[in-house]
């Protein structure tokens, strides 16, 4: 009986060290094989400052570089370099084997012309074409021609462009960017976020950073403007959004003048109730979140004070004392 038992336990053993070898020669195999025989097209592949690792692989197999993510993810796990991946834009194909894409993400040889660009909250699809064009990479009518229908899904964050890129592929890493960071969010949340973000804000001097405190009282001004609309949107009061005004004629400001409000488009929403028919830019997190969960209160005015401040009313008795207080 004893020596059955002794003879399973071996048998088992021996299987398991079988089955680990057949492991390590499967993955081994997949490290050194590329994704496919032969040439494939060279893509530029960028890695956001941030990203992790588990990210890298993930956005490598939907960019069919890499057959399986955690392939790529299982060897830099045992190379012990999945915290060593460098940030940058990389010229990679599917004919490269796991272990040269690693080694190269790894070693930092990334693309000699990519260069650093930063989307702010609230631009618009113009805004983002104008700092690509002032960078060389492409031109302004190029982006928005590509990406004029995506206004609103552009996610603002730094990023790593090569000129060799179109404007098309630009715009879809952004969108994928807003796929991953903002996930699957209503039409209706991202146009009231885009609003949201263009209404509210500081006035800080070049370089000046708001304190923490700052911040957060920022975001609680997010949350009631949100709820400002809300609230005129359940009783079908106009939203009467200066910033709506100015997408339309390009100042980009969420200061109106008298005879601007008077312009006829569907994105007045001084002449119109409701929504405006899509984003008027393209909103950070923050604002989606605010859009996402307005604040629950009886205000259904606010003013911004010349530094960005907001101050809420109830009535518009109250508004009006607001102006006479911090606009004149």
């Amino acid at each position: 009986m004893v020596k059955q038992i002794f003879r399973t336990i071996k048998w088992i053993l021996i299987l398991a060290v079988v089955c680990s070898l057949a492991f390590v020669i499967f993955i081994s195999m997949k490290i050194a094989q590329p994704m496919v025989t032969g040439s494939a097209e060279e893509k530029i592949f960028t890695v956001e400052s941030g990203t992790t690792a588990r990210e890298v692989a993930l956005d490598l197999e939907r960019e069919r570089l890499v057959s399986r993510a955690w392939y790529m993810d299982l060897y830099l796990y045992f190379k012990k370099q999945r915290g060593r991946i460098q940030a940058g834009s990389y010229l990679l194909s599917g004919a490269m084997s796991i272990r040269d894409i690693a080694d190269r993400l790894v070693s930092g040889r990334v693309v000699s012309d990519a260069k650093r660009v930063t989307v702010i909250e609230g631009w618009d699809v113009a805004d983002i074409g104008a700092a690509l064009e002032k960078s060389g990479i492409v031109s302004k009518k190029d982006f928005f021609g590509a990406n004029q229908k995506f206004e609103g899904y552009l996610y603002p964050d730094t990023y790593f462009i090569s000129s060799r890129q179109t404007a098309q592929e630009i715009g879809d890493k952004m969108r994928k960017n807003f796929d991953i960071k903002a996930g699957a969010v209503a039409r209706e949340t991202v146009i009231l976020a885009s609003i949201v973000e263009r209404e509210v804000g500081r006035n800080v001097a070049p370089g000046q950073k708001l304190r923490a405190e700052e911040v957060a009282k920022l975001q609680e001004e997010r949350f009631l403007v949100a709820g400002v609309f809300q609230n005129r949107l359940d009783v079908g009061m106009p939203l009467q959004s200066d910033a709506t005004v100015g997408y339309i004629t390009g100042s980009g400001s969420n200061r109106a003048t008298l005879e601007e409000l008077e312009i006829k488009s569907p994105y007045n929403t001084y002449l119109h109730k409701g929504l405006p028919p899509g984003p008027i830019g393209n909103p950070g997190l923050n604002s989606i979140r605010a859009a996402q969960s307005p604040a629950e209160t009886d205000y259904l005015y606010f003013l911004s004070a010349p530094d960005g401040t907001a101050y809420f009313a109830k009535t518009l008795r109250e508004h009006e004392i607001n102006k006479e207080k911090y606009l004149k």
